[in-house]
């Protein structure tokens, strides 16, 4: 040491230099250091020093750990004793912080390093000092211990469980310390420590019972508009929300209540109100239905996120377009503007909790009492209370869908009220309401086309920008399921109206959101907005060659839309448009702009669609970079920052480890761009025929690949484009078609060797991929799954089928991992689940097994009929129910006598249940099963044809004209009664029963069931049945109308129809 002592004074002058302001002057500094420190002896040195020790802490605590294992034993001790004394000294708080990371290095070290150590974490004189300290009568000292253990969270976490009670009793105390600044370290350390131990019940139940002096704490702190510690216990709360702890979920009430009155403060910055709003936006997620029961609880959230958009000044359709940059530029000198320099806005933080609350909570908890809000406040008087009113009900749209859509008739009307309002706030609200109606309660919402229409269309000439911008919107997202009859009526001054805005307006935002509508316009329209291809074209072909990056995205847009043109009229008509929109498309692939990227990408996709083989030219150059895209690594590992705010960095130890501390950074650009690749690659081989066939080996390679991905979005994509890489290969071995048959696999497989190949990597790989923990992932797996197996048969299923049928029925039976850890603990039951819609995929799978397996998969009925039969129960959701009764008739229907055996127990009583539902759609499904398991079953099931009838009956009397469903449930109604005369005339009283079906027809929605219905006619006629002679008037009438060029029959239908009525004179 006395070798180095000489040098203290060199060492000091150098640290003392690190506190200068000149930035050269450091760098010399940290070199001449770096090989003082490297020498254990600097340590004393660096801790004896006083004048020079708030920096030598820092620089110490960053090469402690090498030189700690160094030392003896008494030269540790007499580092550590050291260390304690400053600690009992020191007076400057910055000092003194050094001092504690430091001191919490050296434990860190020692407790790994002394793991038999019985709850002194290798330092025992350490903690006695924290007790002591604790326990002092100067609130410094008290202050003291709390910091301390806040910086040695994971230390204290790791290897003080033993006295996990005693530290329970330290933070109790603390909390109700007279010193707001013990409380205030308190909370910060308790935070941090169940922070720590949030996933391990046993540990952090001890600590649960302190969370409401917590909450006392941090309430003063509010108050007194202290920030750091109440962003620190939101922090915490955060954290708490997914603790699968029981003891917790007492205390959510006190937790959402304060996180409430954070929300609500606006003398706090609004970055700590949103993080009180994502505390109850995560409660909604991790304890639904805990949320959900406690009404005075659920009640006080909504009126303060009804307050918060009330009061606020922004836009509460601006939520909409936070996304876009163009539309900041645009309006941010518009009245009502909001902006928070890209973080969220009061209102953006409201509307995205009651967007989670909607999504998450059982929709019989929310949906009423939102509802209701929003019905009283667009009575008012007030134009803010309108505004919210109308803003809440488009937020709700997606979370209950289904709800929106079983009460269109009610709200409608407030929202064409809403549409034109006196205030251009409420106005731009009820477009962005109209938007998320017409994007989630598809198809009901179309049957108000001939009103909505007319609304937008007036809109579009508002006086306020905002509105024109978002009547945009809502024409996108309406006219994307819209039929051609649909939006006739105003297709001309439509697509006139959108092409004058696009030329007039200089707002890039309204720019794009009219390309937008454009697009959707043609894919409504189909072939009939081929007179206007020339024009619009044209239009796109100016904004398709835009240079100024900051135009990029509109042209992208224009991009896009002659993709959607393509899809809307066809090969034939716009063949003359594609290798111009195909250039503009490749040379967007040059430019750096991830943005022209995608809607290249999303081009591609559509016009492999529409362009079939002659896309195929393309290929060699597109599916090279496709797949380059494909692997590349949207994560990539940088330096993670240092904990002391990257002071002095380079005195670390980073040349001894080279590895240094890193951390992974995603490039959620590229992501995005992954995900367009394999959409687009995935079109290519569907749609291009036996060309893409040399490129499968390589494609399927980086799917594969891109299958392990850490993003549930690049997964979903690659289970849609798998099932394409055995489209090609098929078109290629098989000229497009495998003949199999239903459950033959004792014969020679019809696969040849490549096809067989390819199916089983992309059967091997959907089934894996069954097993992941998120629900699209495994919903879209299933849906791949499905179409391979319905496009090769039974030979493809043979060598997955064990594992897939396993995997098939632990998703019913909610074993699968994407169905587990839910509730975070909840105990209540399934009464307050709400439809999960990735299972209705796998109910589909399950009717596939059936349709490819035949009498095979009968041996599997015992098993999956009660797991199906489940969701089926009066106490789940309509949506389930439905899907369950579907799932059976699709069984019945494949099956035929298969189910004869499990008829009475199964089939039989779940169709009559159907029947008696309140819900239309479950009806219709209950009609298609009892009718097809009367046509599989034959006369073995005649007896019961009387309580059969008598349980259709009422279906003829739903009316028609409220909506699809509707429709299809006396469609389907017709088709059970048609055959069940098919299948035994005489056990049916025709004399009854004919003039109720031919009044219902002609159908009216489900027209797979045509074929069924007038077979049935015409099985009758050929035998001249005398009761359907009766009817002679309406067979004439029914048959006509069936027959006309404006009915949706099949042409070779309507020839049968043609004929029969010839016969009928």
């Amino acid at each position: 040491m006395a070798a180095l002592s000489a040098d203290a004074k060199t060492m000091a002058d150098l640290l003392a230099t690190l506190t200068h302001p000149d930035t050269n002057a450091i760098r010399q500094a940290e070199v001449a250091l770096k090989p003082l420190l490297k020498k254990p002896e600097c340590v004393p040195i660096l801790v004896e020093n006083e004048a020079i020790r708030h920096v030598a802490t820092v620089v110490l605590r960053k090469r402690i750990s090498t030189h700690l294992k160094a030392f003896d034993a008494p030269t540790k001790t007499a580092l550590k004793t050291e260390l304690l004394s400053i600690l009992s000294v020191e007076s400057s708080r910055p000092v003194r912080n050094g001092a504690v990371a430091l001191v919490a290095s050296v434990c860190k070290i020692e407790a790994e390093s002394d793991l038999d150590s019985k709850g002194g974490a290798g330092w025992p004189e350490l903690f006695r000092f924290i007790a002591a300290a604790a326990g002092d009568a100067h609130p410094e000292a008290r202050e003291l211990a709390f910091l301390l253990l806040g910086e040695m969270t994971e230390t204290v976490g790791e290897h003080l469980k033993p006295q996990f009670e005693t530290l329970a009793n330290l933070f109790g105390s603390a909390l109700k310390d007279g010193e707001p600044k013990v409380q205030n370290a308190a909370v910060k350390a308790l935070g941090l420590l169940m922070s720590y131990l949030a996933d391990e019940s046993s540990q952090i139940d001890i600590f649960t019972p302190l969370v409401p002096g917590v909450l006392t704490v941090a309430e003063a702190c509010r108050s007194r508009n202290d920030e750091e510690v109440v962003s620190t216990t939101l922090d915490v709360l955060y954290d708490l929300t997914y603790s699968p702890s029981q003891a917790l979920a007492a205390y959510m009430g006190p937790i959402i209540q304060y996180s409430q009155l954070c929300m609500a403060d606006s003398n706090l910055e609004m970055g700590v109100r949103d993080s009180a709003a994502l505390v109850v936006a995560t409660m909604a997620e991790s304890r639904p239905k805990h949320l959900g029961r406690d009404t005075a609880l659920l009640n006080g959230i909504l009126e303060t996120i009804f307050n918060l958009i009330e009061t606020s000044e922004g836009s509460a359709a601006g939520a909409l377009f936070d996304s876009n940059p163009a539309w900041k530029e645009d309006f941010e000198d518009q009245e009502g503007y909001e902006d928070n320099d890209g973080g969220p806005t009061q209102t953006s933080m409201a509307q995205g909790t009651l967007d989670m609350l909607a999504c998450e909570l059982p929709k019989k908890y929310i949906f009423e009492p939102v509802v209701s809000r929003c019905v009283a406040r667009l009575g008012s008087a007030d134009p803010n209370h309108r505004k919210a009113g109308i803003a809440c009900i488009g937020v709700i749209a997606e979370g209950c869908a289904e709800q929106l859509r079983d009460h269109l008739s009610e709200l409608m009307p407030h929202v064409f009220r809403a549409a034109g309002d006196a205030d251009a706030r409420v106005r731009e609200c009820a477009c962005f309401a109209l938007g998320q109606i017409s994007e989630h309660c598809q198809p009901e919402v179309l049957s108000y086309a001939s009103q909505i229409l007319p609304i937008v269309f007036a809109l579009l000439d508002d006086s306020n920008i905002a509105v024109q911008a978002t009547s945009c919107y809502v024409l996108e997202m309406f006219c994307e399921r819209l039929e051609p009859d649909g939006v006739r009526p105003l297709l001309d001054p439509l697509v006139k109206k959108l092409a004058a805005m696009l030329e007039a307006t200089t707002k890039r935002s309204v720019q794009e959101m009219a390309v937008a509508a454009m697009a959707a316009t043609a894919v409504a329209a189909e072939e009939e907005f081929a007179p206007y291809v020339p024009g619009v074209a044209s239009l796109m072909s100016k904004l398709m060659d835009l240079k100024d990056e900051k135009m990029y995205s509109l042209r992208g847009r224009a991009l896009e839309c002659m993709g959607h043109i393509a899809i809307a009229v066809g090969k034939e008509h716009f063949r003359p448009y594609f290798t111009g929109t195909m250039k503009c498309a490749c040379e967007g692939l040059s430019l750096d702009s991830t943005d022209l990227h995608e809607f290249g990408f999303a081009c591609f996709a559509n016009l492999s669609k529409v362009m079939g083989e002659e896309f195929a030219p393309a290929l060699p150059e597109l599916v090279p970079h496709l797949i380059s895209v494909i692997n590349q690594d949207e994560g990539r590992y940088e330096p993670a920052e240092d904990k002391e705010g990257g002071e002095f960095n380079g005195l670390d130890d980073s040349d001894e480890d080279e590895e240094g501390n890193l951390v992974m950074h995603i490039r959620t650009a590229l992501l995005e761009s992954k995900k367009g690749a394999i959409t687009a690659i995935g079109e290519m081989a569907a749609h291009t025929g036996a060309a893409y066939f040399s490129y499968l080996e390589d494609t399927m390679t980086a799917l594969i690949g891109a299958a392990d991905n850490w993003h549930p979005l690049i997964k979903v994509e690659c289970a849609d484009a798998m099932p394409s890489m055995v489209v090609s290969v098929v078109a290629k071995e098989h000229n497009g078609e495998i003949s199999w048959e239903k459950g033959d696999i004792a014969g020679a497989s019809p696969l040849s060797a490549p096809t067989t190949a390819v199916v089983n990597a992309v059967l091997g790989q959907l089934v894996v991929m069954m097993q992941d923990d998120t629900k699209d992932v495994v919903g879209k797996a299933c849906e791949g799954i499905q179409s391979v197996l319905e496009l090769c048969g039974p030979h493809a299923f043979a060598t997955i089928a064990s594992s897939c049928l396993e995997s098939t029925y632990a998703i019913l039976s909610k074993q699968a991992p994407c169905q587990q850890m839910e509730d975070y603990g909840e105990e209540f039951g399934e009464e307050d689940d709400d439809h999960d819609s990735f299972l209705t995929n796998v109910c589909d799978l399950v009717g596939s097994f059936a349709r490819v397996m035949g009498g095979h998969f009968v041996q599997y009925l015992p098993q999956f009929l009660p797991a199906i039969c489940g969701y089926a129960k009066s106490s789940r959701p309509p949506s389930d129910r439905s899907m369950a009764i579907g799932c059976l008739g699709e069984l019945a229907q494949e099956l035929g006598n298969g189910i004869s055996d499990h008829w009475q127990s199964v089939f039989y009583p779940a169709a009559i249940a159907g029947l008696a539902d309140s819900d239309d759609s479950v009806k219709r499904n209950a009609a298609f099963c009892i009718g097809v398991g009367c046509e599989g079953l034959g006369e073995a099931v005649t007896s019961q044809y009387p309580a059969i009838l008598h349980a259709l009956s009422p279906l003829f009397s739903v009316d028609a004209s409220q909506g699809d469903t509707s429709a299809a449930c006396v469609d389907n109604a017709c088709a059970a009664v048609s055959r069940m005369i098919m299948t035994s005339p005489s056990h049916v009283p025709l004399g009854q029963v004919l003039p109720v079906v031919l009044t219902a027809m002609p159908l009216k929605n489900d027209m797979t069931e045509n074929e069924t219905v007038y077979n049935c006619l015409f099985g009758l006629l050929q035998v001249n049945n005398s009761d359907l002679a009766t009817n002679k008037a309406e067979l004439t009438r029914v048959f006509g109308q069936a027959a006309s060029d404006e009915s949706k029959v099949d042409d070779a239908i309507k020839e049968k129809l043609k004929l029969a009525l010839q016969s009928l004179g």
